[in-house]
Protein backbone atom coordinates (compact mmCIF):
# COMPACT_ATOMS: atom_id res chain seq x y z
CA UNK A 1 0.00 0.00 0.00
CA UNK A 2 1.30 3.21 -0.86
CA UNK A 3 0.47 7.03 0.98
CA UNK A 4 -1.87 8.78 -1.28
CA UNK A 5 -1.05 12.51 -2.04
CA UNK A 6 -3.58 14.82 -3.08
CA UNK A 7 -3.45 17.60 -5.15
CA UNK A 8 -1.92 20.15 -2.71
CA UNK A 9 0.74 17.87 -1.74
CA UNK A 10 -0.17 16.78 1.30
CA UNK A 11 -0.27 13.21 2.82
CA UNK A 12 -4.42 11.99 2.79
CA UNK A 13 -4.25 9.94 5.42
CA UNK A 14 -3.34 13.03 7.73
CA UNK A 15 -6.68 14.53 6.66
CA UNK A 16 -8.29 11.36 7.26
CA UNK A 17 -6.98 10.52 11.07
CA UNK A 18 -7.53 14.50 11.85
CA UNK A 19 -11.10 13.58 10.58
CA UNK A 20 -11.80 10.71 12.49
CA UNK A 21 -10.34 12.28 15.55
CA UNK A 22 -12.48 15.55 15.31
CA UNK A 23 -15.93 13.21 14.82
CA UNK A 24 -14.87 12.02 17.71
CA UNK A 25 -13.90 15.19 19.76
CA UNK A 26 -17.28 16.87 18.61
CA UNK A 27 -19.29 13.38 19.52
CA UNK A 28 -17.99 13.63 22.84
CA UNK A 29 -18.83 17.58 23.55
CA UNK A 30 -22.05 17.34 21.72
CA UNK A 31 -22.99 14.32 24.79
CA UNK A 32 -21.29 16.47 27.62
CA UNK A 33 -23.55 19.59 26.35
CA UNK A 34 -26.73 17.50 26.31
CA UNK A 35 -25.90 16.19 30.13
CA UNK A 36 -25.30 19.80 31.77
CA UNK A 37 -28.85 20.82 30.38
CA UNK A 38 -30.55 18.27 32.73
CA UNK A 39 -31.52 15.39 29.78
CA UNK A 40 -31.12 11.73 29.95
CA UNK A 41 -29.24 10.03 27.84
CA UNK A 42 -28.88 6.58 26.92
CA UNK A 43 -25.92 4.61 28.28
CA UNK A 44 -24.74 3.47 25.15
CA UNK A 45 -24.79 7.22 24.20
CA UNK A 46 -22.20 7.79 26.98
CA UNK A 47 -20.39 4.83 26.20
CA UNK A 48 -19.44 5.55 22.64
CA UNK A 49 -17.47 8.51 23.47
CA UNK A 50 -16.00 7.11 26.69
CA UNK A 51 -14.23 4.12 24.47
CA UNK A 52 -12.60 6.44 22.99
CA UNK A 53 -12.27 8.96 24.87
CA UNK A 54 -8.32 8.04 25.82
CA UNK A 55 -6.74 8.89 22.36
CA UNK A 56 -8.27 10.94 20.55
CA UNK A 57 -6.33 14.33 22.04
CA UNK A 58 -2.99 12.14 21.77
CA UNK A 59 -3.60 11.32 18.04
CA UNK A 60 -3.42 15.36 17.25
CA UNK A 61 0.02 15.71 19.43
CA UNK A 62 1.28 12.87 17.79
CA UNK A 63 0.42 14.03 14.23
CA UNK A 64 1.70 17.66 15.56
CA UNK A 65 4.89 16.47 16.44
CA UNK A 66 5.27 14.33 13.39
CA UNK A 67 5.03 17.59 11.02
CA UNK A 68 7.01 19.93 13.17
CA UNK A 69 9.88 17.50 13.29
CA UNK A 70 9.29 17.44 8.98
CA UNK A 71 9.27 21.36 9.54
CA UNK A 72 12.45 21.95 11.18
CA UNK A 73 13.94 20.11 7.83
CA UNK A 74 12.77 23.00 6.01
CA UNK A 75 12.77 26.20 8.03
CA UNK A 76 14.80 27.50 11.22
CA UNK A 77 13.68 26.89 14.75
CA UNK A 78 12.66 30.62 15.04
CA UNK A 79 10.45 30.53 11.85
CA UNK A 80 8.62 27.35 12.95
CA UNK A 81 8.24 28.89 16.63
CA UNK A 82 6.49 32.32 14.90
CA UNK A 83 4.55 29.82 12.54
CA UNK A 84 3.11 28.05 15.82
CA UNK A 85 2.72 31.82 17.66
CA UNK A 86 0.22 33.21 14.65
CA UNK A 87 -1.57 30.14 14.60
CA UNK A 88 -2.14 28.17 18.18
CA UNK A 89 -1.11 31.44 20.39
CA UNK A 90 -2.80 33.79 18.65
CA UNK A 91 -5.98 31.88 17.81
CA UNK A 92 -5.99 30.56 21.31
CA UNK A 93 -5.60 34.15 23.31
CA UNK A 94 -8.27 35.66 20.87
CA UNK A 95 -10.83 33.05 20.91
CA UNK A 96 -10.65 32.45 24.38
CA UNK A 97 -10.83 36.15 25.31
CA UNK A 98 -14.07 35.99 22.91
CA UNK A 99 -15.44 32.85 25.32
CA UNK A 100 -14.33 34.42 28.71
CA UNK A 101 -16.05 38.26 27.45
CA UNK A 102 -19.51 36.39 26.39
CA UNK A 103 -19.69 34.58 29.22
CA UNK A 104 -19.57 37.82 31.22
CA UNK A 105 -22.25 39.50 29.36
CA UNK A 106 -24.35 36.57 29.07
CA UNK A 107 -24.14 35.03 32.16
CA UNK A 108 -27.87 35.31 33.02
CA UNK A 109 -28.69 32.68 30.28
CA UNK A 110 -25.81 30.29 31.10
CA UNK A 111 -24.80 28.24 34.42
CA UNK A 112 -21.57 29.40 34.59
CA UNK A 113 -20.58 32.82 36.26
CA UNK A 114 -17.93 34.69 34.69
CA UNK A 115 -15.57 37.69 36.13
CA UNK A 116 -13.44 39.87 34.30
CA UNK A 117 -10.41 38.29 36.47
CA UNK A 118 -11.18 35.08 34.66
CA UNK A 119 -9.28 36.37 32.27
CA UNK A 120 -5.76 35.21 33.42
CA UNK A 121 -7.24 31.39 33.36
CA UNK A 122 -6.53 31.57 29.42
CA UNK A 123 -2.46 31.34 30.75
CA UNK A 124 -2.81 29.48 33.88
CA UNK A 125 -5.96 27.52 33.74
CA UNK A 126 -7.07 26.85 29.96
CA UNK A 127 -9.23 23.81 31.03
CA UNK A 128 -12.01 26.48 32.61
CA UNK A 129 -12.12 28.18 29.29
CA UNK A 130 -13.49 25.29 28.30
CA UNK A 131 -12.08 22.99 24.97
CA UNK A 132 -10.05 25.90 23.38
CA UNK A 133 -7.36 24.76 26.13
CA UNK A 134 -5.90 22.24 23.26
CA UNK A 135 -4.85 25.08 21.49
CA UNK A 136 -2.65 26.41 24.36
CA UNK A 137 -1.45 23.17 25.09
CA UNK A 138 -0.48 22.06 21.65
CA UNK A 139 1.81 25.61 21.31
CA UNK A 140 3.16 24.39 24.54
CA UNK A 141 4.55 21.48 23.95
CA UNK A 142 5.85 22.73 20.87
CA UNK A 143 7.71 25.95 22.36
CA UNK A 144 9.29 23.43 24.78
CA UNK A 145 10.12 21.02 21.97
CA UNK A 146 11.74 23.86 19.65
CA UNK A 147 13.46 24.82 22.96
CA UNK A 148 15.13 21.82 23.64
CA UNK A 149 16.23 21.72 19.79
CA UNK A 150 17.79 25.18 20.75
CA UNK A 151 19.55 23.58 23.71
CA UNK A 152 20.70 20.98 21.83
CA UNK A 153 19.35 18.64 24.22
CA UNK A 154 21.06 14.65 24.14
CA UNK A 155 18.02 12.49 23.24
CA UNK A 156 18.31 10.12 26.25
CA UNK A 157 17.54 13.43 28.40
CA UNK A 158 15.16 14.60 26.51
CA UNK A 159 12.93 10.93 26.90
CA UNK A 160 14.09 10.84 30.69
CA UNK A 161 12.67 14.87 30.74
CA UNK A 162 9.45 13.56 28.69
CA UNK A 163 9.01 10.75 30.86
CA UNK A 164 9.40 12.64 34.21
CA UNK A 165 6.77 15.07 32.70
CA UNK A 166 4.44 12.77 32.16
CA UNK A 167 4.34 11.07 35.89
CA UNK A 168 4.33 14.69 36.94
CA UNK A 169 1.39 16.06 35.40
CA UNK A 170 -0.58 13.03 37.66
CA UNK A 171 0.65 15.33 41.07
CA UNK A 172 -2.20 16.38 42.42
CA UNK A 173 -1.19 19.87 42.84
CA UNK A 174 0.14 20.24 39.21
CA UNK A 175 -3.29 19.54 37.86
CA UNK A 176 -4.89 21.95 39.66
CA UNK A 177 -2.65 24.30 37.27
CA UNK A 178 -3.99 23.00 33.26
CA UNK A 179 -1.34 24.88 31.61
CA UNK A 180 1.37 22.80 33.11
CA UNK A 181 -0.43 19.38 33.37
CA UNK A 182 -1.75 19.77 29.98
CA UNK A 183 2.04 20.26 28.76
CA UNK A 184 4.00 17.73 31.23
CA UNK A 185 1.27 15.15 30.13
CA UNK A 186 1.20 15.64 26.54
CA UNK A 187 4.58 16.30 25.99
CA UNK A 188 5.72 12.47 25.66
CA UNK A 189 2.78 12.22 22.78
CA UNK A 190 4.29 15.17 20.90
CA UNK A 191 7.94 13.73 21.58
CA UNK A 192 7.02 10.86 20.48
CA UNK A 193 5.96 12.26 16.90
CA UNK A 194 8.41 13.77 15.97
CA UNK A 195 10.56 10.78 16.74
CA UNK A 196 8.47 8.64 14.23
CA UNK A 197 8.40 11.79 11.70
CA UNK A 198 11.57 10.72 9.51
CA UNK A 199 10.02 7.05 9.29
CA UNK A 200 6.21 7.96 8.75
CA UNK A 201 7.10 10.99 6.18
CA UNK A 202 9.82 8.71 3.94
CA UNK A 203 8.55 7.85 1.23
CA UNK A 204 9.29 4.05 1.18
CA UNK A 205 9.18 3.43 4.93
CA UNK A 206 6.50 5.14 5.59
CA UNK A 207 3.87 3.08 3.56
CA UNK A 208 5.08 -0.22 4.90
CA UNK A 209 4.95 1.08 8.56
CA UNK A 210 0.88 2.33 8.16
CA UNK A 211 0.47 -0.93 5.61
CA UNK A 212 -3.12 -2.33 6.74
CA UNK A 213 -1.34 -5.87 6.92
CA UNK A 214 -0.55 -4.62 10.14
CA UNK A 215 -4.17 -4.71 11.65
CA UNK A 216 -3.83 -8.27 11.78
CA UNK A 217 -2.20 -7.83 14.94
CA UNK A 218 -3.55 -4.35 15.70
CA UNK A 219 -7.01 -4.81 16.25
CA UNK A 220 -7.17 -7.33 18.64
CA UNK A 221 -4.46 -5.58 20.50
CA UNK A 222 -6.54 -2.32 20.18
CA UNK A 223 -9.63 -4.01 21.30
CA UNK A 224 -8.04 -5.93 24.43
CA UNK A 225 -6.43 -1.94 25.14
CA UNK A 226 -9.59 0.03 24.94
CA UNK A 227 -11.70 -2.63 26.97
CA UNK A 228 -8.73 -2.13 29.67
CA UNK A 229 -8.87 1.07 29.69
CA UNK A 230 -12.82 1.40 30.12
CA UNK A 231 -12.95 -1.02 32.64
CA UNK A 232 -10.23 0.45 34.62
CA UNK A 233 -10.31 4.48 33.21
CA UNK A 234 -10.85 5.15 36.94
CA UNK A 235 -7.81 4.10 38.30
CA UNK A 236 -5.03 5.91 39.05
CA UNK A 237 -0.84 5.17 40.18
CA UNK A 238 1.88 4.49 38.42
CA UNK A 239 1.33 1.16 37.07
CA UNK A 240 -1.95 2.81 35.59
CA UNK A 241 -0.39 5.14 34.08
CA UNK A 242 2.08 4.12 31.54
CA UNK A 243 -0.53 0.78 31.20
CA UNK A 244 -2.87 4.01 29.82
CA UNK A 245 0.36 5.44 27.87
CA UNK A 246 0.93 2.16 25.88
CA UNK A 247 -2.56 1.62 25.20
CA UNK A 248 -2.87 5.21 23.74
CA UNK A 249 0.78 4.97 21.88
CA UNK A 250 -0.79 1.39 19.82
CA UNK A 251 -4.91 3.40 19.78
CA UNK A 252 -2.67 6.25 17.50
CA UNK A 253 -0.57 3.78 15.62
CA UNK A 254 -3.82 2.14 14.38
CA UNK A 255 -5.55 5.23 13.72
CA UNK A 256 -2.95 6.24 11.54
CA UNK A 257 -3.14 2.84 9.60
CA UNK A 258 -6.88 2.99 9.52
CA UNK A 259 -6.81 6.36 8.13
CA UNK A 260 -3.86 5.31 5.31
CA UNK A 261 -6.38 2.37 4.55
CA UNK A 262 -9.23 4.43 4.04
CA UNK A 263 -7.92 7.06 1.90
CA UNK A 264 -7.29 5.06 -0.54
CA UNK A 265 -11.00 5.15 -1.29
CA UNK A 266 -12.13 8.02 -2.72
CA UNK A 267 -15.58 7.38 -1.56
CA UNK A 268 -14.33 8.22 2.24
CA UNK A 269 -12.89 11.44 1.20
CA UNK A 270 -15.24 13.60 3.05
CA UNK A 271 -13.86 12.20 6.15
CA UNK A 272 -10.43 14.08 4.74
CA UNK A 273 -12.85 16.92 4.02
CA UNK A 274 -13.97 17.44 7.51
CA UNK A 275 -9.77 16.74 8.54
CA UNK A 276 -8.50 19.29 6.28
CA UNK A 277 -10.89 21.94 8.31
CA UNK A 278 -10.38 20.35 11.94
CA UNK A 279 -9.04 23.74 13.43
CA UNK A 280 -12.00 25.64 12.28
CA UNK A 281 -14.54 22.90 13.37
CA UNK A 282 -12.33 22.26 16.71
CA UNK A 283 -12.92 25.77 17.80
CA UNK A 284 -16.37 26.81 16.48
CA UNK A 285 -18.25 23.25 17.12
CA UNK A 286 -19.04 23.87 20.91
CA UNK A 287 -20.48 27.23 19.70
CA UNK A 288 -22.58 25.78 16.96
CA UNK A 289 -23.15 22.95 18.62
CA UNK A 290 -24.99 24.60 21.54
CA UNK A 291 -27.10 27.19 19.29
CA UNK A 292 -28.63 23.89 17.68
CA UNK A 293 -29.36 22.11 20.63
CA UNK A 294 -31.03 25.29 22.22
CA UNK A 295 -33.22 25.88 18.98
CA UNK A 296 -34.37 22.60 18.59
CA UNK A 297 -35.26 22.22 22.28
CA UNK A 298 -37.02 25.32 21.90
CA UNK A 299 -39.16 24.51 18.79
CA UNK A 300 -39.55 20.67 19.58
CA UNK A 301 -39.04 20.21 23.13
CA UNK A 302 -39.99 16.14 22.92
CA UNK A 303 -38.08 15.59 20.41
CA UNK A 304 -35.95 11.89 20.69
CA UNK A 305 -32.86 12.32 22.21
CA UNK A 306 -31.12 10.29 19.99
CA UNK A 307 -32.22 12.59 16.99
CA UNK A 308 -30.90 15.65 19.12
CA UNK A 309 -27.58 14.54 19.79
CA UNK A 310 -26.85 13.16 15.99
CA UNK A 311 -28.20 16.54 14.81
CA UNK A 312 -26.31 18.87 17.05
CA UNK A 313 -22.84 16.26 15.79
CA UNK A 314 -23.45 16.72 12.73
CA UNK A 315 -24.03 20.72 12.87
CA UNK A 316 -21.14 20.89 14.71
CA UNK A 317 -18.87 19.51 12.17
CA UNK A 318 -20.95 21.03 8.92
CA UNK A 319 -21.78 24.35 9.84
CA UNK A 320 -17.95 25.68 10.87
CA UNK A 321 -16.64 24.78 7.65
CA UNK A 322 -19.60 26.40 5.66
CA UNK A 323 -19.29 29.44 7.82
CA UNK A 324 -15.32 29.77 7.00
CA UNK A 325 -15.33 28.90 3.73
CA UNK A 326 -18.81 31.69 3.01
CA UNK A 327 -16.78 34.41 4.93
CA UNK A 328 -13.57 33.45 4.09
CA UNK A 329 -13.62 36.49 1.18
CA UNK A 330 -14.26 38.88 4.20
CA UNK A 331 -11.06 38.52 5.83
CA UNK A 332 -12.93 35.83 8.44
CA UNK A 333 -9.41 34.31 7.94
CA UNK A 334 -7.42 36.57 10.73
CA UNK A 335 -10.22 35.11 13.26
CA UNK A 336 -8.16 31.70 13.16
CA UNK A 337 -4.61 32.41 11.98
CA UNK A 338 -2.29 35.44 10.93
CA UNK A 339 -1.11 33.28 8.67
CA UNK A 340 -2.52 32.83 5.12
CA UNK A 341 -2.19 29.30 6.23
CA UNK A 342 -2.53 27.22 9.42
CA UNK A 343 -0.23 24.74 10.08
CA UNK A 344 -1.84 23.25 12.72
Amino acid sequence: MTQHINKQGRLQWVDYARGLAIMLVVYRHVVIGVTRTGLDITPAMFNIQEVFFNFRMPVFFVLSGIFLAGSLARKSIGTVLKDRTTTLLYTYLLWGGITIILFIYFSRYTNTVRHWSDLTDLVVKPREVGHLWYLLALFNTSALYLLMKKLKLPHLAHIILAALMYWFARVPFVEQVSAISDLCYYYLYFLTGTYVSSVILDAEKGPAVLSSKKLLWLVPLFIAGQTFWYLNREERGDLFSVSFLIINMVACYFMYVISNLLSGYKSNYWIAYLGKYSLYIYILHVYVASVTRSLMLHFAPGINIWVLVITCWVAGMIVPVFLYNLLKGVGVEKLFSLKTKSVA
